[in-house]
């Protein structure tokens, strides 16, 4: 398997679901980042650890209770080159799935 970021893989699935809390992105990582990568950083309680470490480092603020949002830091990790255009793409989409759910 390749090096692989566990915090770029966080913040990436928070910056399409946001906001969310751990048990969400841990939930979308497997549509988003695949079954074997969401697989391998589920095992080893990488998203639980760099949870932690996202807050701490300023890249995750609190909205409520458990639910976080990406900061201004946090966005400057996912969007570059050229990230912005899928992440927003993927936003849209499940945007639109789940007002057909809510109708």
């Amino acid at each position: 398997m390749n090096k692989v970021d566990p915090l770029f893989s966080y913040l990436s699935v928070l910056a399409v679901i946001q906001p969310a809390r751990i048990q969400d992105i841990e939930a979308s990582a497997v549509t988003f980042l695949g079954r074997e990568l969401s697989d391998w950083l589920l095992r080893k309680d990488y998203f639980r650890k760099i949870h932690d470490d996202a807050r701490n480092g300023g890249f995750v603020v609190a909205v409520r209770r458990g639910v976080y949002f990406l900061t201004p830091k946090g966005r400057q990790v996912v969007r570059r080159e050229g990230l912005e255009r899928s992440i927003d793409n993927r936003r849209l989409f499940l945007m639109k799935g789940q007002r057909r759910r809510y109708k």
